[in-house]
């Protein structure tokens, strides 16, 4: 079975990787702190759907990108 916190920090750090952005300079587009940003990117914490949001416009992707396209945050951490 997968781990939605897993998957989730494996996307969040595939599109900074994707885009080329440092994880410094990605946590201040987003507003966010810099050591929270590597935390959920390790699956050690989640961000709230506000951070995941900014995060999603700091990369020019929509929400959803973070989720498999398909389902909202919600849905993915707690089914539909």
């Amino acid at each position: 079975m997968s781990n939605p916190m897993a998957d989730l920090a494996q996307q969040i750090a595939a599109h900074r990787d994707m885009r080329g952005i440092s994880l410094e300079d990605a946590a201040q587009a987003a507003d966010i702190d810099a050591e929270r940003l590597a935390q959920a990117e390790a699956a050690e914490t989640i961000l709230d759907e506000d951070e995941l949001q900014r995060l999603a416009d700091a990369y020019g992707v929509g929400l959803t990108a973070f989720f498999g396209g398909r389902i909202t945050p919600k849905e993915y951490l707690f089914g539909a």
